[in-house]
């Protein structure tokens, strides 16, 4: 079985900081995933409630058995809170900033640990969480960043469920390290993730490209520098792997490199 939710959020009601690309990316990934036997649910802007987004999880996760596959893609801004749990030695939490409030990552973390081992889950985060980062933003690109004083009261959210625990059969792909941006650029007139365009363009023109080859295609390396520094994987072990065909059971470490 192979099943996935593709989030997508471009309207961010009470805020000026609206998104283009997200829902893009959540459509582009459902098409590819469908191409792929993928049973795909995306959800999109107001659909994107917190109940919606922790029972479709939860229902993804839940319904992998040995052998299976299943995708969970965000695009939408990601932010900083102050950590309210004492477990951040920087005192802030990441955080993902669904449509109509907060989501815990210690919620989202319980969710995803209830997977079958023996099944494997892929997360591909097209968000950026730190706001550390001085350097300016390409021409006709946005940072997926929301400035927690842009954050009404109620919606600043968690997101350390993305973290790959030791031992699970977890991938995670993102835009970027946790010290940079992920933008929603302008490319070729189309508004996309910089990331999600790039790994899209990846595995369309090579089906059996590894993870590590997302960060190393020659010809996508403009993209890479122009919109998303340094776009990660947050496994190792993995690299030899085709990404549209990622084999269950292969266990790997978190990567230190990616997760000081």
């Amino acid at each position: 079985m192979k099943k996935a939710v593709c989030i997508g959020i471009n309207n961010y009601p009470g805020t000026s900081s609206d998104l283009q690309g997200c829902v893009n990316d959540a459509n582009d990934w459902a098409a590819l995933l469908q191409g792929l036997g993928f049973e795909v649910d995306a959800i999109l802007d107001a659909q994107a409630t917190r109940q919606v987004v922790k029972t479709a999880l939860g229902g993804l996760v839940t319904s992998a058995g040995a052998g299976d596959v299943v995708v969970f893609t965000y695009s939408g801004h990601g932010t900083q809170v102050l950590d309210t749990s004492g477990d951040e030695s920087d005192r802030y939490d990441e955080a993902i900033y669904v449509y109509d409030g907060k989501v815990l990552d210690d919620e989202l973390r319980t969710i995803v640990n209830a997977i079958n081992p023996q099944a494997t889950l892929v997360v591909i985060s097209d968000s950026c969480f730190s706001g550390t980062v001085t350097r300016l933003a390409p021409q006709h690109a946005t940072p997926r960043y929301m400035p927690a004083a842009d954050i009404p009261a109620g919606k600043r959210v968690n997101q350390r469920f993305l973290l790959p625990e030791t031992g699970m059969s977890e991938i995670l792909l993102t835009g970027c390290t946790d010290s940079e941006y992920s933008y929603d650029a302008n490319i070729n007139g189309r508004y996309n993730g910089a990331m999600s365009a790039m790994a899209l363009r990846v595995i369309k023109q090579n089906p059996a490209a590894t993870y590590q080859e997302f960060l190393f295609q020659p010809a996508e390396v403009t993209a890479i520098i122009r919109f998303s520094p340094n776009p990660t994987v947050g496994r190792i072990g993995c690299e030899q792997i085709p990404a549209a065909v990622r084999s269950p059971g292969r266990r790997a470490r978190a990567d230190p490199r990616t997760y000081p």
